[in-house]
């Protein structure tokens, strides 16, 4: 998240006279000092207009740094709670919201999943871009059905067995090594384990419910694994480093395929894949016209592919949508531009 410092303006004079390496250091930390005073605690009550009957909250970016002086226990029916980019690093002040469905606190500074324990209504949590280093106390927050940990510190999945009833888990930007614990979470629907540290794919055969799994920018080799995963409808896995399609066969269902930035030479493995609509498959060594031909035109629901940054375009770009145009009937799309109207479309007014 970008957080560029504020540089002031002094008048002419002034600025001739003073040191910049002074001036900047002397803005830094009246930045810090401000921060630091500006904490949301200088006792008035900044929820004081709202009526305790009230069901939802918002206080993003209020530079809060506790939650306790808010009183929040009045709010008997409060359901939804947002609280994003503060400087939170308690929740133990929120264990009486006992009526809460949906928490939000997005960019604080936690670095202990506690505290919440009793909110056992729980549906929806976010704590991602905090400093969480591991996974715990949510073994009593069986309602929950989305779980976002985005971007913390976390290295091992652990402790979610219990919440059986969770649908999406998002995971990406942790310290995440290897896929496991997640046997328990039979109706999981959507995984996002992008910018870990991941080099296999492992584990998820129970996840039989699962149409959603992205595992971008991590060490994959081999598509393996996914067996299981017969109602999978998207796979995202751009930025590893795979080098065939192999693996594929059970996954009918896929809609949407994402190989950018691999190490794919030629496709293959992916005739059986009939209701594919997207590829996406730039930044690869995918050299040779025909082969992209043998192997889509065979997909009658094919209408988006990406073929940018390969040897194919590079050594052809006058030629190569042109190309891929005649080759490919079926496609509507040809990197980021139309290249013709979808089937059964009206035609613009003349």
């Amino acid at each position: 998240m970008d957080r560029d410092a504020e540089h002031c303006k002094g008048g002419e004079d002034s600025t001739a006279a003073e040191d910049p390496l002074e001036l900047a250091a002397s803005e830094a930390s009246a930045g810090s000092e401000n921060e630091d005073n500006a904490d949301g605690d200088s006792g008035d009550d900044i929820l004081a207009d709202l009526d305790v009957t009230d069901t939802g909250i918002e206080l993003t970016h209020s530079r809060l740094k506790s939650l306790e002086p808010l009183g929040l226990e009045r709010f008997s029916k409060l359901e939804y709670l947002g609280c994003r980019q503060n400087l939170i690093h308690d929740m133990s002040p929120l264990a009486p919201l006992v009526t809460l469905t949906e928490l939000d606190l997005y960019d604080n500074r936690i670095k202990h999943i506690r505290g919440i324990e009793q909110l056992t209504k729980l549906t929806s949590l976010d704590l991602s871009f905090n400093k969480i280093r591991t996974i715990e106390s949510l073994s009593t927050l069986c309602a929950l059905r989305e779980l976002f940990l985005v971007s913390n510190k976390i290295e091992t999945i652990a402790n979610l067995q219990s919440l059986v009833n969770l649908t999406y888990l998002e995971l990406g930007a942790n310290r995440i090594r290897e896929i496991a614990g997640l046997d328990e979470l039979v109706n999981l629907e959507q995984l996002y384990l992008g910018k870990n540290k991941i080099a296999r794919l492992q584990n998820l055969g129970r996840l039989r419910r699962l149409r959603v799994l992205s595992i971008q920018s991590n060490r994959i080799t081999a598509i393996e694994g996914l067996e299981e995963l017969a109602e999978l409808e998207e796979l995202y896995l751009s930025h590893n480093g795979i080098p065939t399609l192999a693996g594929l066969e059970h996954n009918t269902k896929l809609t949407i395929l994402d190989i950018t930035s691999n190490q794919i030479s030629e496709l293959g493995g992916i005739r059986q894949l009939q209701r594919l609509e997207d590829l996406w498959a730039s930044g690869n060594k995918l050299a040779s016209f025909a082969n992209v031909e043998a192997e889509c035109t065979r997909l009658p629901a094919l209408r988006t592919v990406y073929f940018e940054f390969n040897p194919l375009q590079r050594a052809q770009p006058a030629n190569y949508r042109r190309k891929l145009m005649l080759a490919l009937p079926q496609i509507t799309q040809i990197d980021a531009e139309l290249c013709r109207p979808e089937p059964g479309a009206t035609p613009p007014p003349a």
